[in-house]
């Protein structure tokens, strides 16, 4: 959340030398974090919406989520000039981490990008230290007002799959994976944000 912007927040940092996500981010509204200039008006939820009805599967890479997932929702975006389109699946939950999948293709079909920081939260003092990350993405529990931060390592690289030092190749196509502390074990859905692409809310945690 970019500072001076009125919402106070509290935050507690992950211990040193832990893999494991234990960074929390208090909100005392349900906005969203990452992007407060982005798309205005309700949100559609992971099943509504533009460019979200029945989006087709996409081949899930080795140990990013199910094999039996079906995605949850789509959304067309661009990357400077670059037009993409985002693929959100159920969010994944593995004893105390919880996995945000999502697969972004270019919308041409000879179309390519590079992420650079477009999925970035642009602050190295809350998650990753690198400039170049997709530490912008949150899970964001609506009702306890509680934005969860990606899991980063002890020298402070998001626990993030491109890892901080891949976002600058030129792709076609890329799954991003970023992992949580898990949210409460009752909880069965959660919003997710992601830069660029606004909040998917009520997707389901698996």
């Amino acid at each position: 959340m970019a500072a001076g912007c009125g919402v106070p927040t509290t935050t507690t940092t992950p211990e040193a030398g832990a893999s494991q996500p234990t960074g929390e981010q208090t909100l005392v509204a349900p906005v969203d974090p990452i992007d407060p200039s982005g798309p205005t008006g309700p949100a559609p939820s992971a099943s509504e919406g533009p460019g979200t009805t029945s989006p087709a599967p996409v081949p899930l890479p080795s140990g990013s989520a199910s094999t039996g997932d079906q995605p949850v929702a789509t959304r067309p975006g661009s990357f400077d000039k670059d037009k993409v389109v985002a693929t959100l699946y159920p969010v994944r939950r593995t004893g105390q981490t919880a996995s945000v999948n999502l697969y972004i293709a270019a919308q041409d079909p000879d179309g390519s990008f590079m992420l650079l920081n477009s999925l970035g939260d642009g602050n190295t003092e809350t998650s990753s230290k690198a400039l170049t990350s997709v530490d912008g993405v949150r899970l964001v529990d609506p009702v306890a007002k509680k934005a969860y931060l990606p899991a980063v390592t002890a020298d402070g690289q998001c626990v993030c799959s491109p890892d901080d030092g891949a976002t600058g190749e030129v792709r076609s196509s890329v799954w991003v994976t970023v992992t949580f502390a898990a949210p409460p074990a009752e909880l069965t859905m959660i919003n997710v944000t992601v830069p660029t692409f606004g909040t998917f809310t009520d997707v389901p945690v698996r």
